[in-house]
């Protein structure tokens, strides 16, 4: 059958075809190894973040300090007691399930080391109208105990970050995860790093817990379509390198 297909056919080579076939499948392969790079970070990823969600938390402090020497402390389990700062909120633009809405960072002044250090409490429906004058009623007074996640500043990622602005929009919102610029506006000093909060016992909202930790893994399907896309080039390359006499 294999060699019916080539039976009244000859080679001719196409020079022009040739180059461009050879780029071309140049491109695909290599975009299909990047792929192959990205599924590897990924379940790197996953493996992490799934190991280190389990673990009991430790002092924010003692995560920060690990971070500033160099280790990798993102998505580590921190606690942290202090008090709430009031009139130095953050709302950064976002959704959950889908439904937009605003998450409500406020710093906490943490017992000891005296330090500000911002909290994401958590997601806001847009449903629920005036932010600014909802937000202080979350920050109860005295000291709390904040149990949540270790982050680090957000760093918006081409495409995105080719639209996405990092300031403040002129009605008070946010549109990256950054401290250090919340604090710039708010006038005060803070960490570079933040905790994503666990959801909070007896509080409806701000709804904590929402981090996402699932995260898509496609890598492979995407390598395989790349080489697939290679392999049909070198189809296309062969029959018109092969015509009928």
């Amino acid at each position: 059958m294999l060699a019916g297909l080539f039976r009244n056919r000859r080679f001719q080579f196409r020079p022009v075809l040739t180059v461009f076939s050879l780029a071309g499948l140049g491109v695909l392969i290599s975009l299909g190894v990047w792929q192959l790079k990205r599924l590897e970070w990924k379940e790197g990823l996953i493996a992490k973040i799934e190991a280190r969600t389990e673990a009991p938390p430790i002092a924010f402090e003692e995560a920060r300090a690990r971070a500033e020497a160099g280790e990798d402390m993102e998505y580590t389990p921190v606690k942290l007691t202090g008090r709430w700062r009031q009139n130095s909120e953050a709302m950064v633009f976002g959704s959950y399930e889908g439904m937009a809405g605003i998450y409500l960072f406020a710093p906490v002044q943490s017992v000891g080391a005296n330090d500000l250090v911002y909290v994401n409490l958590g997601y806001l429906p847009q449903s629920m109208g005036d932010w600014p004058a909802h937000a202080p009623l979350y920050l109860t007074p005295g000291q709390t105990e904040i149990v949540g996640l270790f982050r680090y500043t957000e760093e918006a990622t081409p495409p995105a970050s080719w639209f996405q602005s990092t300031d403040q929009s002129p009605d008070g919102l946010w549109f990256v995860r950054d401290p250090l610029r919340f604090a710039e506006v708010a006038e005060i000093e803070t960490s570079p790093y933040y905790i994503d909060s666990f959801a909070r016992e007896g509080a409806k909202w701000p709804k904590g817990g929402t981090t996402r930790l699932d995260f898509r893994n496609n890598h492979l399907d995407y390598a395989l379509t790349w080489f697939g896309l290679g392999a049909a080039l070198c189809g296309v390359w062969l029959a018109f390198s092969l015509p009928k006499r």
